[in-house]
């Protein structure tokens, strides 16, 4: 061992040895002090932006960058500083002595004194030009979309986030230090939650609407994973769907309205004939399924011609909404239906209800005319009186019944009205029950 070697001389070697390293490195190595100006650099400096390390030391990273990314960096690094934080991957701009842009990746230590307080930052800039242009690129288009774009961490906090999604937020987010999802949108947090859970099992999902200060979103959360595949976070897409759930509003309630045309009677509100077929028809598979009996009655004004020609036709279109209503009115069950079935005629169906029960309805329905009491000279009651037929689909015609569906509702019509124009030579203002239809 040589004694002669001081412990001095060994030292100096090792921080030669260091500073040459820092010098020859791809990475400029640099210190700042608490307001970010420059006071050390490595020599990889004057290989980035062209300058010496004296030339650096005094002035801020903010002095070599385009005015409006130095704008754009100096407020991230206002807020690293502000939190005392380390920080990495910064990419930024920076203008070279010879006027070439140089896109450089930032990373960064804080540095403390013996009494706790920050005295600056100790880091390394990479050059990524290649790279850096492509993410900054990026960074611009994910940053400018008109989509709203977040990133959500496990704890909540929104990570990332851009113009659009700040905007939907009423820019609240630029004024708080540490955004949480669960502070900002208390009602999605269930959601994030369930988002999270469906990714730790790699099951896709699913797209959410969501309501956000009387606006609708589409959202579409995607799993962000670190390198070990664990997921880290959700990359979320917000989707203004407002306009177009109130275009398909305003078209369900157009096709509402078609629907109530193409359904109802204009002049009396009652389902039309169309629609009653229909009706009828479902009525008598129901009664075939479930073996219980329906009747249907076939109700007619007496003597409306005659009423028409001495009131005219406006006052037989209000008779015609009075007689619906009253018909409507004498029902005793709501799966009863009435409709117009045309001019001055009128189908009740009956279902659940056999001979007996329906002769008892229409009698109920033919009171409730004359309860209204409309005059009609021609009459000879001198009022207002209807005639109703009936026939009754039994529960012992149903045990062999093979005919198709229409042959069926046919015929229960046509026996309604044969017992309605039996009501009507027996004298008018009568109910005629005809016999329970018996199959072929």
């Amino acid at each position: 061992m040589n004694d002669d070697k001081k412990p001095s001389d060994s030292s100096s070697v090792d921080t030669q040895h260091l500073i040459d390293l820092l010098d020859n490195n791809s990475d400029w190595v640099w210190e700042v002090d608490a307001q970010g100006r420059y006071t050390w650099s490595s020599k990889v400096v004057t290989s980035l932006l062209g300058v010496s390390p004296e030339e650096v030391i005094g002035c801020t990273p903010f002095d070599f960058m385009p005015p409006a990314e130095a704008e754009r960096v100096g407020r991230a690094f206002s807020e690293i500083v502000a939190k005392r934080i380390p920080f990495s991957g910064l990419v930024n701009r920076n203008r070279r002595a010879d006027g070439r842009i140089v896109v450089l990746e930032t990373s960064g230590v804080p540095l403390f004194d013996d009494e706790g307080e920050l005295r600056g930052y100790r880091g390394i800039d990479r050059n990524i030009s290649t790279l850096g242009e492509r993410v900054m690129q990026l960074e611009t288009i994910y940053d400018t979309t008109p989509v709203a774009l977040c990133m959500i961490d496990r704890q909540g906090r929104l990570v990332m986030s851009n113009k659009a999604m700040a905007q939907l937020m009423d820019d609240t987010l630029s004024d708080a230090p540490e955004s949480h999802i669960a502070d900002l949108m208390p009602g999605c947090w269930h959601q994030v939650l369930a988002a999270f859970a469906l990714a730790d099992t790699g099951a896709d999902i699913p797209s959410r609407e969501i309501v956000w200060r009387k606006r609708c979103y589409d959202t579409h959360s995607v799993p962000v994973h670190d390198a070990s595949g664990n997921v880290v976070g959700l990359s979320v897409t917000w989707v203004d769907i407002t306009e177009r759930r109130r275009a398909e509003q305003k078209l369900a309630s157009a096709n509402a309205i078609l629907q109530q045309h193409a359904q109802h009677d204009h002049l009396t509100g009652l389902f039309n004939r169309r629609y009653m077929d229909e009706c009828l028809s479902n009525a008598i598979t129901n009664a075939l399924e479930e073996q219980f009996p329906l009747s249907v009655c076939l109700a007619d004004i007496d003597y409306f011609k005659r009423y028409n020609d001495t009131y005219g036709h406006q006052a037989g279109d209000q008779c015609l909404r009075r007689v619906a209503e009253a018909l409507v009115g004498a029902r005793r069950q709501s799966e009863d239906n009435v409709s117009r079935y045309g001019g001055e005629e009128f189908l009740v169906i009956l279902p659940r209800t056999d001979s007996a029960g329906a002769l008892a309805m229409a009698e109920r329905m033919r009171q409730s005319i004359n309860a209204l009491r409309i005059p009609l000279a021609a009459s000879p009651t001198g009022y207002l009186t209807i005639s109703i037929g009936i026939a009754t689909l039994s529960e012992c015609s149903m045990v062999t019944e093979d005919r198709p569906l229409h042959i069926i509702a046919s015929g229960v019509i046509n026996q309604a009205d044969t017992a309605l124009y039996a009501a009507k030579r027996r004298g008018r203002n009568g109910v005629v029950a005809a016999a329970a239809m018996q199959r072929a």
